[in-house]
């Protein structure tokens, strides 16, 4: 077990994949947060909502969205690293396939295809979580709303921390940023919702 982790971190350095994955992460994070927050805002201000319902909407999102990034990255990555190795081989004269380079290429599309799945599907159903306590009758849809609106926020700003981390800027001014863009489109399906 040891070897194969010794070697999967061999193949995301040999790929540089993992600024790329760092990427994804948090871009598709940033997704499922969002939808989230847009399935929740616009089902509680539209009227009276079953627990059930945000939680089978949110469920079916983080589905769609998990297959849909890795289906998507997959093939794109799939194609871009596929045409980077064709070129390697054209250059030395000789097939890259079964090459340490082929297969760590393989490696860093099934990676970036899984960070780019997952990611989106765990903001949504780290968001919708509440809505279960409110279905099992511990707690309020209101209640659930709120706490899921919350934690949409708090994802939010955790992504501008990272990104300020990343960036080397301020890392609670990031965070605000980020915080500052759910919080004004929460306000807009808000508005939206009570039309």
């Amino acid at each position: 077990m040891r070897e194969y982790f010794r070697r999967f971190r061999f193949y995301l350095r040999l790929t540089g994949v993992a600024p790329i994955s760092r990427r994804y992460f948090v871009m598709n994070l940033f997704d499922g947060a969002m939808a989230a927050l847009g399935v929740i805002v616009g089902a509680w201000t539209s009227g009276p909502v079953q627990p059930r319902i945000i939680i089978g909407a949110g469920l079916g999102m983080s589905l769609a969205m998990g297959i849909s990034g890795f289906s998507g990255t997959y093939l794109v990555e799939r194609a871009e690293r596929l045409r980077r190795l064709r070129e390697v081989e054209k250059s030395l004269l000789m097939g890259l396939e079964d090459s340490i380079h082929g297969k760590a290429m393989r490696m860093a599309i099934l990676w970036a295809a899984t960070v780019d799945a997952l990611s989106p599907a765990l903001a949504a159903i780290t968001s919708i979580s509440p809505f279960v306590l409110a279905h099992r009758g511990l707690i309020s849809v209101d209640q659930a709303a709120t706490f899921s609106i919350l934690i949409i926020l708090t994802i939010l700003f955790s992504l501008g921390v990272f990104t300020g981390r990343v960036s080397r800027e301020k890392v609670i001014l990031s965070g605000v940023r980020m915080l500052i863009v759910g919080v004004i489109t929460a306000i807009l399906l808000f508005l939206v919702g009570r039309i």
